[in-house]
């Protein structure tokens, strides 16, 4: 009787992984008549008779709905009873439940499963600095004044259709589900990949797999990339991955950082994969805090051998990270933008702009180049020279945002090199241009130094102009690309430091 409950409230068994497998293909479950039917009417029968009846006001149905739930669960537990494959995955599932300990969760980790049953890795209480700053206004009693027009018209667009426009893969993400549990069943087989649950602050748990490279395992010595690290401490710096708006760690940018032999951390935004929650600013930033204190506390990572690796709208929680720990070793911002709004504007009709203001402005606030302020650390900017998504017109490489975001960064921390026109406009030229290097000039640009002097009230309008030119190609990385093309390797390059000799470059990293 106890393993037939057990059958009931289990979550459901997708596919099982073979260690044996050597292309990380992985054996999809089975399940038999009485399990599929099972899940079929608790799916999708049970949830269309619920509308039909709210539509219909026939509440008197509800009762009868309600029989059929109950008794689509028992069909399903039947089916599962009697499925051998089901009660192995059962047995261990709750051994691990049970007793979490290395043996069981290595075991578990042979089964890919409703997330919502892995059990929880590690739990987080730190709240991001939005977070703090609303708990504060609300004891303040200051939180009623924001409850203007515009901010409730902000509000109804932002948690109608207005966040999956700017997160598309809320919509996408069900439909890829099963080339998902492919993507993760070979990044488990074949990169070793460990899948983990994290839970923010706010109780959403957060879907993680973490690549561990400070030590070489030996059935992984034919790798080429695990061949890079045995004569490195390359796998001693952990990259943690912020995906972009329609991008998911099993499909997404981590694959550059693994295969260059860093060790790796991915997660998936609130609402995408397998965690849950949406992606407010507020919870994707405590997701972010969530995962960077797994790093710290969990894997035992220094900040120190931490860089933080952002592509497109993944650059806000990247950047927003490197202000909050400024210790870190570097920030990487790939095809990302200074500013969400000059974006959003273009893509919407004219007589929507007030809405389109007030919904992002006071609901979905990205605005990179505002976190930068708070970080002086290394930093590059990976260009994309054809990028369509941040750039309007789309492919124009003089209105890329990545162009506003450089601007951004070198007036902040070089005020005293743009404090004239000379440089302005030289800097502005400069990144009309495309800067495409291939690999030997680029490894002689990281290799080569940039003096700034102690005193530069001295330089010629001139003088600085060549500097802050010098200094925007130590930073900006030029890729002939559009916005989803995969990073090659080559181009993954730790971030200068702003020191007068360059910090984790590709010729002492690699």
């Amino acid at each position: 009787m106890a393993t037939m409950i057990a059958c009931i409230f289990a979550p459901r068994l997708y596919r099982m992984y073979l260690r044996s497998s050597l292309d990380g293909s992985s054996q999809i479950y089975s399940t038999n008549l009485a399990e599929q039917c099972g899940d079929f009417a608790i799916s999708y029968l049970f949830p269309a008779g619920m509308v039909y009846s709210v539509w219909h006001r026939k509440l008197q149905y509800i009762l009868y709905l309600s029989l059929f739930l109950a008794s689509s669960y028992a069909i399903r537990a039947t089916g599962r009873y009697f499925n051998p494959t089901f009660l192995t995955f059962l047995q261990v599932f709750r051994r691990a439940r049970t007793e979490p300990n290395t043996e069981n969760m290595e075991a578990l980790r042979r089964y890919d499963f409703e997330f919502k049953g892995w059990p929880v890795g590690f739990t987080s209480t730190k709240l991001s600095r939005l977070a703090r700053q609303d708990l504060v206004a609300s004891e303040r009693g200051n939180a009623v004044k924001k409850y203007t027009p515009c901010w409730l018209l902000g509000w109804v667009v932002a948690h109608t259709f207005g966040i999956r426009l700017i997160y598309p893969g809320l919509l996408v993400g069900p439909m890829l589900r099963t080339y998902l549990e492919d993507a993760r069943g070979k990044l488990v087989l074949l990169q070793k990949g460990v899948r983990t649950k994290i839970v923010s602050s706010d109780g959403y748990y957060l879907d993680a797999m973490f690549f561990d490279r400070r030590r070489i395992p030996a059935e992984r010595t034919n790798f080429v990339s695990i061949m890079k690290e045995a004569n490195t401490t390359i796998g001693k710096t952990l990259v943690i991955c912020c995906e972009g708006n329609a991008g998911f760690y099993e499909i997404g940018m981590a694959g550059t950082p693994i295969a260059e032999g860093y060790s790796v951390l991915g997660w998936n935004h609130p609402g995408f994969g397998g965690s849950s929650g949406t992606p407010y600013p507020l919870y994707e930033l405590n997701a972010a805090e969530a995962v960077f204190e797994y790093a710290t506390k969990e894997l035992g990572f220094r900040e120190e051998d931490i860089v933080l690796y952002g592509w497109s709208i993944g650059g806000f929680p990247a950047t927003y990270l490197a202000a909050q720990h400024p210790n870190v070793k570097g920030l990487v911002l790939d095809a990302t933008f200074d500013d969400l709004l000059p974006l959003a504007l273009p893509r919407m009709p004219a007589f929507l702009s007030t809405v389109v203001r007030a919904t992002i402005r006071y609901h979905v606030d990205l605005r990179v180049s505002k976190e930068m302020r708070s970080y002086a650390g290394p930093v590059r900017l990976i260009r994309r020279t054809e990028d369509e998504i941040i750039a309007d017109p789309p492919s124009s490489l003089p209105a890329n945002r990545g162009n506003y975001l450089l601007m951004d960064i070198l007036r902040q921390r070089y005020p005293f090199l743009l404090d004239n026109e000379e440089s302005e406009r030289a800097l502005r030229g400069w990144l009309n241009q495309p800067h495409v290097k291939d690999v030997s000039t680029r490894a002689a640009l990281e290799r080569s130094e940039v003096s700034i002097p102690e005193k530069t009230e001295n330089l010629s309008s001139l003088e600085k102009a060549t500097l802050i030119l010098q200094i925007a190609e130590k930073i900006l990385t030029d890729f002939k690309s559009t916005h989803c093309t995969p990073l090659p390797g080559d181009l993954f390059i730790l971030p200068w430091s702003g020191e007068s000799r360059p910090r984790g470059s590709s010729s002492s990293t690699k």
